[in-house]
């Protein structure tokens, strides 16, 4: 081989080596569009991304962004940045935006910024695993997301979000335990540690913030006030945003279900007079097809999402999504990709997330060359049938029941196996099950209790994989909350005395079981005594006169005596006294005494009378002491 053929050849090889890398990893986000005076801040030196002001006009250029830039609108002004997995945000007028990390390399998405003053909207592709990461911050809160758009902004020390798809979690900087989660078609406002969240029709649509904004200068509104105002507001956004949907009408040509190439073409028919964009510059509709070409980092595999924003004539503040195409991009392959099929690819966002409905849905694409090939899901112990004969060119989609009575809520994985003269292929996609969910959640806790003396021995059933919270309380008051996650047997002691008692278990899902029950404790009395008044000793009664013929010949006399020793003198103690004599038995309840002393009318006989008293303790002692009398 000569020099320059060897030269040529490590040069070419070099050239492949440096695309891959750089193809694997992308730093930066692209300016697509701009409106009015747009600026970067970057190093302490600011750049110019659009202005009409030429001394602004000399700063250098910025075409992209990186981290730790700050983006700068002022009034009427706007710029949409494009991530490289295709995701876009738009930082709207008067806005300050900061963002501390920008990051898409070998599959893991990483894209954090702060809104320090203003709104930005946002659309995010689902992310193809879980380690990617999108969250959009304000003074107070955090939103983490995917596969969502909207806007998050802050306003008068508030912060908002608002979703028009997808979910968010929202959660105080300053206390995670705070959070809420919202789904498209909801709108989150978090002011002074309060959490406000409405269902609105312009849910996402950024004239909405703009509603909220204004609503927020007034910072005496209760949050009664504040939900009125918004409400009020959004059915005006709404009205205005049907009379646009009435007068633009667009076709968009679908892509493939799944594509192989980072660079594609998509084709809309609108209504003549509509401007119709999706990153870039908006494009005036005559009628006539329209192609528009979006692009995204070719390392960046996973679903992607395009909506098509559209406005009227020449007012560009009032706008509509016309549209919304969808694919998978799958990678790029060499040579051609309709004559290079892939054995398997898993079109479904990851990870599966499962709530209401409990089913867990796997969707995908394989190689339908092989009509004998096999396809299967599988989750826990259950393996489905071959999917292949059920599924019409080569497109997939499985259903599987997750729940506790299923068995299979704890799996955290599904498998799907693809067998073919072809190629085999596995894939295995994490899965995520919402416990709080009551379709999923079915079982309720079970919990059974025994008592003895002063102790409660329960046990807790139906609770393994769950997460639950034990309430013991007394009389009413809650004494203390336990939180369990398996099932078990343990003990509480109770107070001492006679309370009311509420044993209540319950569930992520709200499920609970509970079991309320009077119950004693009175710890043994070692020093409990009777004290009979005037002692135990013989007491001698005078005899009287005989009484007239007729007259009650009967001799009465007062038996008092005191029960000794009990805690706090605390007649609560005593469960029952028997005085028995001449065979007779008076009973005094321990609920019908006041005071630990008594002071009974007994009854003696000429000659000897013995008093027997008898005192039974609840805490199962009994007493007993005599008292002679003669007469």
């Amino acid at each position: 081989m000569s020099f320059s053929r060897f030269f040529k050849l490590q040069t070419a090889l070099l050239a492949i080596f440096v695309g891959a890398s750089f193809a694997a990893k992308s730093q930066t986000g692209k300016v697509h569009y701009a409106v009015g005076e747009v600026f970067v801040h970057r190093g302490g030196s600011e750049m110019v991304i659009k202005s009409n002001d030429p001394d602004k006009n000399k700063l250098k250029k910025a075409k992209s962004v990186k981290e730790r830039d700050d983006i700068i609108t002022q009034q009427e002004s706007e710029v949409t940045i494009g991530l490289p997995d295709g995701s876009s945000f738009n930082v709207q007028e008067n806005t300050v935006v900061s963002i501390t990390k920008l990051s898409f390399e070998d599959g893991e998405n990483n894209f954090v910024t702060e809104v320090k003053r203003g709104s930005m909207k946002f659309d995010v592709q689902k992310q193809a695993n879980g380690k990617s990461k999108f969250k959009f911050k304000t003074g107070t809160a955090t939103a983490a997301i995917r596969g969502t758009d909207g806007f998050v902004g802050t306003s008068k020390s508030c912060s908002v979000a608002s979703l028009s798809t997808g979910s968010l979690e929202f959660a105080d900087n300053d206390n995670e335990q705070a959070t809420r989660s919202i789904s498209g078609g909801q709108t989150i406002i978090y002011c002074k540690k309060d959490f406000l969240v409405m269902d609105l029709k312009s849910s996402g649509n950024q004239d909405l913030f703009k509603a909220i904004d204004s609503v927020l200068t007034d910072t005496t509104l209760s949050a009664d006030a504040i939900r009125k105002a918004t409400e009020e507001a959004d059915k005006k956004i709404s009205e205005k945003q049907n009379a646009l949907k009435a007068k633009i009408q667009c076709n968009v040509t679908p892509l493939p279900d799944v594509v192989h190439s980072a660079e594609q073409t998509i084709v809309a028919t609108c209504t003549e007079g509509t401007h119709i964009r999706i990153f870039d510059e908006p494009v005036l509709s005559d009628g006539s097809e329209i192609q528009l070409v979006v692009k995204w980092a070719a390392s960046t595999v996973g679903p992607k999402k395009f909506p098509l924003t559209c406005f009227y004539g020449n007012d560009s503040t009032n706008t509509i999504q016309c549209g919304l195409v969808t694919t998978y991009y799958a990678g790029n392959q060499e040579g051609d990709e309709s004559s290079r099929p892939v054995p398997l690819t898993i079109t479904s966002n990851t990870p599966v997330e499962v709530c209401d409905p409990a089913m867990a849905t796997i969707e995908g694409v394989f190689d339908p060359s092989d009509s004998n090939a096999t396809l299967t899901v599988k989750l826990g112990k259950y393996t489905s049938n071959n999917l292949v004969p059920l599924s019409a060119n080569g497109k997939f989609s499985h259903s599987i029941s997750v729940s506790d009575k299923a068995g299979n809520w704890n799996e955290n994985a599904i498998v799907i196996n693809y067998e073919s003269e072809n190629g085999d292929q596995s894939a295995t996609v994490p899965l995520k099950v919402n416990k709080s969910c009551k379709t999923v959640n079915l079982l309720p806790p079970t919990l059974a209790m025994t008592a003895n003396k002063c102790k409660v021995w329960l046990e807790l059933g139906q609770t393994t994989g769950d997460r639950a919270i034990y309430t013991l309380s007394v009389d009413g008051q809650p004494q203390k909350n336990v939180y369990i996650d398996s099932d078990r047997q343990f003990n509480d002691k109770l107070s001492r005395g006679t309370h009311n008692y509420t044993f209540h278990v319950e569930d992520l899902a709200g499920n609970h079981v509970e079991i309320n029950k009077k119950l004693e404790c009175y710890p043994p009395i070692r020093n409990a005594k009777i004290v009979i008044d005037g002692g135990d000793g013989l007491e001698h009664v005078p005899v009287p006169p005989p009484p007239p013929k007729g007259v009650n010949s009967k001799i009465h006399r007062q038996l008092s005596f005191t029960i000794a020793g009990l805690p706090q003198n605390d007649p609560d103690y005593i469960r029952e006294i028997k005085i028995a004599y001449l065979g007779k038995t008076i009973i005094i309840r321990g609920s019908d005494m006041l005071s630990n002393r008594i002071d009974q009318q007994i009854e003696l006989k000429r000659g000897t009378t013995i008093v027997k008293i008898t005192v039974k303790l609840k805490s199962g002692e009994i007493l007993t002491q005599t008292k002679p009398y003669k007469v």
